[in-house]
């Protein structure tokens, strides 16, 4: 596991980014894949991209895809989609051809089995797992990545490309990439700040506990996590 740390967040978020450009400078990936996680932070990470990774990333080589979606419409405030759309891709002028969000308005199983069986054609590796060239992974305060929730661990080994698993709270569906996929990826870059992450962050450096977090930071030598957060 490796944890880079910084003084604020917009340190962590920049440090982020640049790894992401230094990835897709070094991928042989054309186009270069990449999946997207929602939240807050993503959203900080969008507008930061939008503001000042313009010129610095080739846009028009990449290619969007997403670590998970709430099961809502795509104009819907908890939307991932929606968020992206309004803070990156708009800004930016991403064509509409390079981004393939998952339809969070259609039944989740059966949306979960299309996006996996769209993923498997359109990356390397239809036969097995297909290998992502980067994701960008959050982390949640219950220590949560991507939506896999600590109370549906299986789904760190499900074979499946994206499953469908259950808010451990407010119940709301969500279609997630599994962890075995996640694994699977060329580059995980995992920003997490602010002080609502100072617990999480220490239990998974301290192996306190089995997070689904902490579950795929030790499972993978390609994640690398940006945080504010001084761990003790």
């Amino acid at each position: 596991m490796k944890i880079e740390t910084y003084k604020t967040p917009e340190e962590a978020l920049r440090a982020t980014s640049e790894a992401l450009a230094s990835v897709i400078k070094k991928s042989k990936s054309k186009p270069f894949h990449l999946a997207l996680s929602g939240g807050t932070t993503a959203q900080a990470l969008f507008k930061l991209w939008a503001e000042e990774y313009k010129e610095l990333i080739p846009w028009n080589n990449l290619r969007f895809y997403w670590v998970d979606e709430r099961c809502v419409s795509p104009d819907d405030d908890e939307s991932n989609y929606k968020h992206a759309d309004l803070l990156l891709f708009t800004p930016l002028a991403i064509s509409s051809n390079h981004i393939h969000r998952i339809w969070g308005e259609q039944e989740p199983k059966v949306e979960a089995e299309r996006y996996s069986e769209m993923v498997k054609w359109e990356l390397p590796g239809y036969s097995s797992t297909p290998r992502f060239d980067c994701v960008i992974l959050g982390v949640g305060t219950d220590g949560h990545v991507a939506s896999i929730f600590p109370n549906d661990i299986n789904l760190l080994t499900d074979r499946r490309i994206y499953a469908v698993s259950q808010h451990p709270i407010t119940g709301q569906q969500r279609i997630t990439m599994t962890g075995p996929v996640i694994l699977k990826s060329s580059a995980i870059l995992i920003p997490v700040i602010g002080k609502e992450k100072q617990e999480i962050m220490e239990q998974i450096a301290h192996k306190a506990k089995e997070y689904p977090a902490s579950y795929i930071l030790a499972h993978s030598p390609a994640a690398m996590v940006f945080t504010d957060r001084e761990v003790n």
